[in-house]
């Protein structure tokens, strides 16, 4: 949201401005839906700003960790980087499953909530099994 895909799409490393003009997709994403009076909008507004927070800290925007980060971001960064790191992108190929499972255990409690990490893995079926059915709608 926001972002010239000149930078979006950019098939090589971005630049340290590159990268801070990315940054700025989550406070263009919160502005846009928190005054909405509709509940989704609302938690909308929450996702998109928090889903870049790292649970010991060091995320942006604001560089939240642990609880102070809401749970719908802690849970949409979970989500975001399976996604992203599942699927090609003009910068990188897909990532094998194995590979992401093992980048979650060892950010568990680094970059993501080691509850959600660990409620990932005791229903990785489950969530495997929805990967599968929408895979092709992505």
């Amino acid at each position: 949201i926001g972002i010239a895909d000149s930078v979006l799409n950019k098939p090589g490393k971005l630049t340290e401005e590159e990268f801070e003009i990315i940054k700025t997709h989550a406070a263009l994403g919160y502005e846009m839906f928190k005054n909405s009076d509709r509940p989704i909008l609302k938690t909308s507004a929450i996702i998109a700003y928090t889903h870049h927070e790292k649970y010991a800290g060091g995320g942006y925007p604001r560089g939240l960790e642990g609880e102070d980060i809401p749970i719908e971001g802690r849970i949409t960064a979970l989500a975001d980087v399976f996604d992203a790191l599942g699927h090609d992108r003009c910068y990188k190929k897909a990532w094998p499953l194995q590979q992401i499972f093992e980048l979650f255990r060892s950010e568990r409690g680094k970059h993501f909530d080691p509850v959600l990490i660990d409620l990932f893995f005791e229903n990785l079926d489950k969530f495997l099994e929805l990967k599968n059915r929408y895979e092709d709608e992505l």
